[in-house]
């Protein structure tokens, strides 16, 4: 299975004390685990990524670590990668900072059209996530853009395709079906007492999917 399964932080949808609950996702076979945090000080933001980064490496745990829209701290603490969002710097710029800075973190952005992802890849982006898929508690005032959408988006890119809105268990399979690379979650693993078992029984489910991703993420 070359499908990867990311867990992005959410401080107001946790059970646990969120550095432990994403350590435990981790535990349970997250990929990557992206820190979320868009009203915290970057201090407050950075000690967090230091922290998840400690304990990830003294329990001797491959998931790569990603930070949402804060290219300085990325760099900052040499993290995998940094996932942009629609008010973030744009592409080309944090490409260029990743450059100067000799940093070869990943860099992903959000999208909820066709259009936005294909000048996504454009611009460089080395991943898009696309969503939400199905109905989403990040998002309820928004209609779900569907399977069909992320087929569409899948099959008009060379880059990977993470999709994120509504998923788990129960629907992952068809998701994966549309050639993406991977999902994202928040709820699914985070909103749960046993973070570690809740990752463990997605990726269960992700594996006997057996799907087959147009491009490995």
């Amino acid at each position: 299975m070359n499908t990867v399964l990311h867990v992005i932080s959410d401080r107001n949808r946790r059970r646990l004390p969120l550095v432990d609950a994403l350590v435990e996702a981790a535990k349970g076979g997250a990929d990557v685990i992206q820190i979320r945090e868009k009203k915290a000080p970057a201090s407050e933001t950075y000690t967090q990524v230091k922290q998840l980064q400690q304990h990830l490496a003294t329990n001797g745990l491959a998931a790569r670590v990603y930070v949402n829209d804060r290219t300085d701290i990325a760099i900052a603490t040499d993290m995998d990668g940094v996932h942009l969002a629609a008010k973030s710097l744009p592409i080309e710029t944090v490409k260029a900072l990743r450059g100067r800075a000799n940093w070869h973190g990943r860099i992903g952005c959000s999208v909820h059209h066709i259009d936005e992802a294909v000048q996504a890849e454009k611009d460089g982006a080395d991943y898009v996530t696309f969503g939400h898929v199905f109905a989403s508690e990040s998002h309820p005032d928004i209609p779900p853009r569907g399977l069909y959408a992320l087929r569409r988006i899948v099959e008009a890119l060379s880059i990977p395709v993470i999709a994120i809105g509504g998923i788990d268990h129960t629907n992952v399979g068809a998701v994966l079906d549309t050639g993406c690379s991977g999902i994202a979650v928040i709820g699914a693993i985070l909103d749960t007492t046993d973070p570690r078992g809740a990752a463990e029984e997605l990726k269960a489910a992700m594996a006997r999917a057996d799907a087959h991703p147009k491009v490995p993420f």
